[in-house]
């Protein structure tokens, strides 16, 4: 029988889960905030990229690094390709999340990094799963392995989920026409 970790609230935002698919470069302007990684990141309309807010859509992906705030990067790395599958905690809002979770969406809380451990703080807003909405930035796929498919049945029982940004920036609906 394998070990079973006990339920942790540590968010860490969004881990690329699999090969990884691509690493963008984007320009950080000084007035955007500080990104830590694993942050989902928006393009904003003045080109540079920004810690996306919570229903912030389009996503464009996940910081790969930490950039401090005021603080102008030329080439800043970005996991941005549309079919990235990423790890991600839930916030274990109400009951937390199901089985029946997997393959709806739902949308990310978001919180300014950990200034200690310069890591993302970003975690999926359980309270938003919804199988029918198609508007939500996240889709999840399924619960991670290390769970061993050991489901939430009340709060304060975090877990870790396979997703992709459904709302993604270079995917459908949201790409550009050449």
């Amino acid at each position: 029988m394998a070990f079973m970790q006990k339920a942790v609230d540590k968010p860490f935002g969004f881990r690329p889960h699999g090969a990884i698919l691509r690493v963008g470069q984007y320009y950080k302007d000084a007035s955007a905030a500080a990104i830590y990684p694993g942050d989902a990141v928006i393009l904003e309309t003045d080109g540079g990229i920004a810690v996306a807010a919570t229903s912030s859509i389009p996503i464009i992906g996940a910081a790969v690094g930490y950039s401090a705030a005021s603080t102008e990067v030329v080439n800043f790395p970005v996991y941005d390709h549309p079919d990235q599958q990423f790890v991600v905690q839930d916030d274990s809002a109400g009951t937390g999340m199901t089985r029946a979770s997997e393959g709806s969406r739902c949308d990310i809380t978001v919180t300014t990094g950990d200034t200690t451990t310069f890591q993302s703080l970003h975690e999926l807003d359980s309270s938003t799963i919804n199988a029918t909405e198609t508007t939500l930035a996240v889709q999840v796929i399924r619960l991670h392995p290390i769970e061993e498919s050991s489901y939430a049945t009340t709060t304060s029982e975090w877990r870790r989920w396979i997703v992709v940004f459904a709302e993604h920036l270079y995917q459908g609906a949201n790409q550009a026409g050449i």
